[in-house]
């Protein structure tokens, strides 16, 4: 293993960028749902969902964001698997369909170099808050390509760890495949390992 590309939500940390949001906007829990389901079910794709979310906040500011991710709760043993990655010369890397803001909080924390952090963000435009969406979650392997393109390593020799059915694609063509604390069974079926604390990932290293 030369390179570990973790999710972020709900992996590397306990929260969820959206629900963070959600819940600071105190959005309709029945239009989240909606908005979620219509996605996953093909009747929209990514940018719309983003779009049809920022809507349910009440034409919020970029600073109101900024506040509604200003906590997060790091993972057990997150910042000590990163640092023992790093001494070991594994390149940690996010690829997360969180938030960029949240992203970049979460990799300075971890001391991940921030060009290998990818996340959606938002823009504003005429006053108006819009998302950008660079990582979409059906395919995040696009991204992972990316990075093993970038470090000319190739994807056999990465691992990577996610929690939800939406990472299956994190997995896709990797060496390692790790379920972390998985939250329903695809994720389970998906991976090489199931996992229950980030350290174990060491062992392979």
């Amino acid at each position: 293993m030369k390179v570990a590309v973790f999710d972020m939500d709900g992996t590397l940390i306990t929260e969820s960028s959206w629900q963070l949001l959600h819940r600071h906007f105190q959005a309709d829990t029945e239009g989240v749902r909606q908005n979620r389901e219509a996605y996953f079910s093909g009747y929209i794709d990514y940018e719309t969902w983003i779009e049809k979310d920022i809507l349910l906040w009440n034409s919020p500011t970029i600073e109101d964001v900024r506040e509604g991710l200003s906590f997060f709760t790091l993972e057990p043993f997150a910042d000590v698997t990163i640092a023992q990655l790093k001494e070991k010369g594994v390149v940690p890397c996010i690829v997360s369909s969180g938030i960029d803001i949240l992203a970049e909080k979460v990799s300075d924390a971890l001391g991940i170099e921030s060009h290998f952090v990818y996340a959606n963000s938002f823009t504003v435009n005429n006053r108006n808050l819009e998302g950008v969406s660079r990582v979409e979650p059906r395919k995040k392997d696009e991204v992972v390509r990316h990075i093993s393109q970038q470090l000319c390593i190739p994807l056999n020799e990465f691992a990577a760890v996610g929690d939800t059915a939406s990472d299956i694609t994190l997995f896709r063509n990797v060496g390692l495949k790790f379920a972390y604390n998985p939250k329903d069974q695809k994720i389970t079926e998906a991976a090489d390992f199931v996992i229950y604390d980030l350290r174990e990932i060491l062992n392979f290293c």
